[in-house]
């Protein structure tokens, strides 16, 4: 698709590496402006505005902790005063304190994985209803099948991600009385360096190649396809789902 997104302002978090980079580049290759959020990788979220800018977009870069209440209003401070409206939201950063086994967790770390997290979409969504209202806005959380599944080590994240499913479908209900869209996207394993850092990551990519019907472990930009779909206005009639595009796996019950 080309061009579905023309006339649009996008906000990404966490959009320097990983999916968030590949959504944020989709999005700025179906005709988005594109506000580029990182918190460290500044050399990256540099390099990606500038190969935005080569597409003929708008793309400005914001340092920010998208989890952070502060961190929040400077990006949609920045928002505002740049663009001075927001069409789609991708809430894709996330910040984890803690992973390990259930009986290991330290309740610091917990909540801070879980309430920061959870708390980032409530505080940005409210930050984001002003600057979409009339323009038919699209919000998209990232989430992942340990929502719904056991994945070893990772319970704080999948308690996190089933958090965000379930506020998003309490959104989709009262943010739709304004025009205003709320999904979630559930990819299954993604290959990116972040997957790379769990111990089980060689048997989460052989299981994917293995099992799925797709017979391979997913990339961004197959994650990114569907994100700019659910961005787009061709899905307007889809409120509070979590769409899940994992090549299959879950059909198997394996994660």
């Amino acid at each position: 698709m080309s061009g579905e997104l023309n006339g649009k302002v996008a906000l990404v978090t966490g959009a320097a590496r990983g999916i968030g980079r590949a959504i944020a580049l989709r999005l700025a290759q179906g005709g988005a402006d594109v506000v580029i959020n990182y918190v460290t990788s500044e050399a990256a979220a540099q390099k990606l505005a500038e190969e935005m800018r080569g597409l003929g977009r708008r793309a400005e870069v914001v340092n920010a902790d998208a989890i952070a209440p502060e961190g929040i209003a400077k990006l949609f401070a920045a928002v505002q005063g740049q663009f001075g409206v927001l069409d789609i939201f991708v809430n894709n950063a996330i910040d984890v304190a803690t992973y390990g086994p259930v009986t290991r967790q330290k309740l610091e770390g917990w909540d801070h994985t879980l309430t920061g997290n959870t708390n980032a979409l409530l505080l940005s969504a409210q930050k984001a209803l002003p600057l979409m209202k009339g323009r038919r806005g699209k919000i998209l959380s990232l989430s992942s099948l340990g929502s719904q599944h056991y994945i070893p080590g990772y319970a704080s994240i999948g308690v996190t991600k089933a958090a965000t499913e379930a506020l998003t479908r309490y959104m989709a209900v009262e943010l739709g009385r304004h025009g205003i869209n709320c999904n979630t996207l559930s990819g299954g394993p993604i290959d990116t360096d972040a997957l790379k850092l769990f111990a089980n990551y060689p048997q989460m990519k052989e299981a994917c190649e293995k099992l799925s019907p797709a017979g391979r472990i997913g990339t961004p930009e197959d994650l990114a396809e569907v994100a700019a779909f659910l961005c787009s206005d061709a899905a307007n009639w889809i409120y509070g789902q979590t769409i899940i595009a994992d090549g299959g796996l879950s059909l198997l019950s394996v994660g």
